[in-house]
């Protein structure tokens, strides 16, 4: 037990990358494969945001004061990287915002320091089998790395699930920093009464409510084992086309006499609504992207989710996002000046590049009556949730921030916004009675 605590348990797919290699098992990943998996602090990790990384709480924690570890914490420093084989190049360098672990693992470690443990080495042992889940939100965005999605449909007996991590190839040894999977399926919870088991009778069950389990390579060698440094891993759905993640590396069991030998099996920490504790609502509400059990993200949800470049402004949100907030184009800020990742005071305006000198109103309820048949244009920072146009005879042209709309009477669908408001231009032409209103 002392051997296999806290620091390294996930590894949960390692794959033999030749004939001679030791234990653990697995297959080295293409560089096309699960790339939204990272290498980040020492463990394995998931970006399943657009600043979001999912990992195990006991990666970012404290064993002696049931918080995270001063490290984690805002302005901490979090180094990730996609890259599949060592040297491990290039690292993204980003600053942590804010880390989450679940609350449930925070109460839980407080329980049992309380009563004289001595740290929370192995927390995931305590009554209940809390969920191992941190999630780390850092302040810029990684646009190299594509986010995964977490699945609250739940993992049945039988599921095909993939193994991914970063961590050793062999019990007890250093991390070996090559990116490793392996197509697993997941097992019932009898799985765990086998010689050595830490868990017996009904904690077998309670374990299972919380975890996903999977065999280890001990059981067979065309399974994988779980070794330090997968700590934090995803688990994903096997898929051919989407990135979708159903558990994360936590912990396993051992044989009778574990000595050098791999895991029995793996355990990763339950994502679904099934799950014994409140698991999804409680990722989606740090902004985690999720699907089959979530609720639809609002831009009114006091939370950053969907297309959100921070709390409910930016991306297709009418808000535009505040000097300091993260944005990804000029058009997330109100200041219309999105630099490195940040709104900042400045910018240009709706129409900058498109038309000159034009006729600026505040909106959101306007009409231009009769636009005569000359070229004009017009500019608003107003938040419009529509618009209509019509009267525009063959052979002249509307245009929203660039984008050409059909204007036959009825209401267009406004694109995004463009430097932070709207540009609406009308070509020249003979007919003289065009016009557009807003709301």
């Amino acid at each position: 037990m002392a051997a296999c605590s806290v620091e390294g348990y996930d590894e949960t797919s390692e794959e033999i990358a030749a004939a001679n290699d030791e234990l653990i098992g697995g297959t080295p990943a293409l560089e096309t494969q699960y790339p939204s998996t990272v290498l980040a602090g020492g463990c394995t990790a998931a970006k399943v945001g657009p600043r979001h990384f999912l990992t195990a709480a006991h990666c970012v924690d404290d064993l002696y004061t049931a918080t995270v570890e001063p490290w984690f914490g805002p302005g901490g420093s979090y180094s990730v990287s996609a890259d599949n084989t060592p040297p491990i190049s290039p690292y993204v360098n980003l600053t942590i915002e804010q880390t989450y672990i679940h609350p449930q693992w925070i109460a839980d470690c407080t329980a049992a320091r309380a009563g004289g443990a001595p740290d929370c080495g192995v927390n995931v042992l305590n009554p209940g089998h809390t969920p191992d889940l941190a999630v780390v939100v850092v302040n810029e965005l990684s646009p190299t790395i594509p986010a995964a999605s977490v699945d609250g449909a739940a993992v049945a007996v039988g599921d095909p699930v993939v193994a991914t991590g970063y961590g050793c190839e062999t019990p007890g040894a250093g991390m070996s920093n090559i990116f490793k999977l392996q197509n697993l399926t997941a097992a019932a919870s009898s799985i765990l009464n086998h010689p050595g088991s830490y868990v017996s009778g009904t904690a077998i069950n309670d374990v299972a409510a919380s975890y996903v389990l999977t065999p280890g390579y001990y059981a067979s060698t065309s399974n994988a084992s779980l070794c330090p440094g997968d700590s934090g891993g995803p688990l994903y759905r096997q898929s051919a086309t989407d990135l979708i993640v159903v558990g994360v590396n936590a912990y396993y069991t051992f044989p009778s006499a574990p000595g050098s030998n791999p895991s029995q099996t793996n355990w990763h920490t339950r994502l679904d609504t099934s799950a014994r504790y409140t698991v999804t609502s409680w990722l989606q509400a740090l902004g985690v992207s999720v699907i089959n059990g979530g609720t639809a993200p609002t831009c009114t949800d006091g939370v950053q989710n969907g297309t959100e470049t921070d709390v409910d402004c930016g991306g297709t949100c009418t808000a535009d996002c505040a000097n300091g907030d993260t944005c990804s184009v000029n058009a997330d800020c109100t200041s219309a000046n999105c630099v490195a990742g940040v709104c900042q005071a400045g910018g240009g305006t709706a129409c900058s590049g498109l038309c000159t000198s034009p006729t600026l109103f505040s909106g959101p309820s306007y009409n231009s009556g009769n636009l005569g048949t000359s070229a004009v244009c017009f500019e608003t920072t107003a938040n419009l949730t529509g618009a209509n146009c019509g009267n525009f005879a063959s052979g002249r042209t509307f245009e929203v921030n660039g984008t050409t709309v059909t204007c036959n009477g009825g209401n267009i669908t406004l694109p995004a916004k463009r430097n932070g408001g709207y540009c609406f231009e009308a070509s020249a032409g003979n007919q003289a009675w065009a016009y557009f209103s807003t709301w």
